[in-house]
């Protein structure tokens, strides 16, 4: 089960980052590929909203995502950190999920630090079921799973430009 969770994080950070980089250019940008394994179809604007359908004999995983935008607390599942600006967010369901629900992902950004940040949700948590912090100042990662399933998790780290970037996954049934 961690396992799944851990490749789907994952496959959600590539997904983001191909959105990102599929919004730049043409106004739309559309393409199929198509393997004896199935097919991934990749529609993307340049708004920064996409949409990746994977069919497989397995099932059919459908992947919405967008550039920027807001976010609430309600929509994250936690506190949203404040001043952060959100950067991408995507949405999964089909196959990926069992047929069970969806797989939201938003992932935001501050000039804060990285220690400013942990702390932060370090005190505005609840239910919190496993926590890891490693490293120290802005050289580390912290990591946080909340509710008796694991259902929402957030992810803090410091990019190269000594942005903080925090990525939240929300699983709803």
């Amino acid at each position: 089960m961690k396992r799944n969770g851990l490749l789907l994080s994952v496959f959600c950070i590539f997904l983001i980052a191909g959105l990102l980089i599929s919004g730049c250019g043409r106004d739309k940008n559309s393409f199929t590929a198509s393997t004896p394994g199935g097919k991934v179809t990749v529609n993307a604007d340049r708004s920064g909203q996409g949409t990746v359908q994977i069919e497989t004999k397995d099932g059919t995983v459908v992947v919405t995502g967008q550039q920027g935008g807001t976010v609430t607390e309600a929509q994250l599942g936690v506190p949203v950190y404040p001043g952060a600006t959100v950067k991408a967010s995507s949405k999964m369901g089909g196959a990926a999920t069992d047929n069970k629900g969806t797989v939201e992902m938003y992932t935001l950004m501050t000039p804060d630090s990285l220690e400013k940040v942990t702390a932060f949700y370090k005190s505005n948590l609840k239910n919190v079921k496993n926590t890891l912090v490693q490293g120290s100042g802005d050289q580390g990662m912290a990591m946080f799973s909340l509710g008796d399933d694991g259902a929402v998790s957030v992810n803090i780290v410091s990019d190269k430009n000594k942005e903080t970037i925090i990525q939240v996954a929300k699983k709803t049934k």
